[in-house]
């Protein structure tokens, strides 16, 4: 009786315990960290691997900058763009607009499957006599 009571109560453990496990769904976060353009350095520096391959990049807490006078405004990301470049091979993808697809003031793009390595992320602004800076913040995952 013992014995079968035990087996029920495992057998009923491990229904009821596999709902509740941890998802197969795993991420890698860089950042956050500050970032500024025209100033000659990457914004961040990012890991994939042949799963974990597709980047997301989100900035906020964006300001444009008057280059002649220094005046700081907060702004929006309408005028920027990403891309990502692989630090061995110098290879960049093409630049993608970052966008708000949900209007809370995070402008970002999606990169998907990048090949495994060390990319950094370079941000560029498409407004002469001004640079933009913020904070940014990438994540690595696998697509779902």
């Amino acid at each position: 009786m013992t014995k079968k009571f035990f087996s029920v109560l495992v057998v009923f453990g491990v229904l009821f315990s596999v709902p509740f496990a941890p998802s197969a769904y795993a991420h890698k976060d860089f950042g956050p960290a500050s970032w500024q353009t025209e100033d000659g350095k990457w914004e961040l520096t990012i890991t994939t691997d042949s799963v974990d391959n597709d980047v997301d990049i989100n900035t906020w807490d964006i300001y444009r900058v008057n280059i002649a006078t220094g005046q700081s405004t907060r702004y929006h990301g309408q005028y920027l763009s990403a891309r990502l470049c692989n630090a061995s091979t110098g290879n960049c993808t093409a630049y993608k607009n970052l966008d708000d697809p949900l209007v809370h003031d995070v402008w970002g793009a999606t990169f998907t499957n990048m090949k495994p390595g060390t990319y950094h992320v370079d941000i560029r602004d498409s407004e002469s006599g001004y640079y933009y800076k913020g904070m940014i913040r990438a994540s690595v995952h696998d697509s779902y």
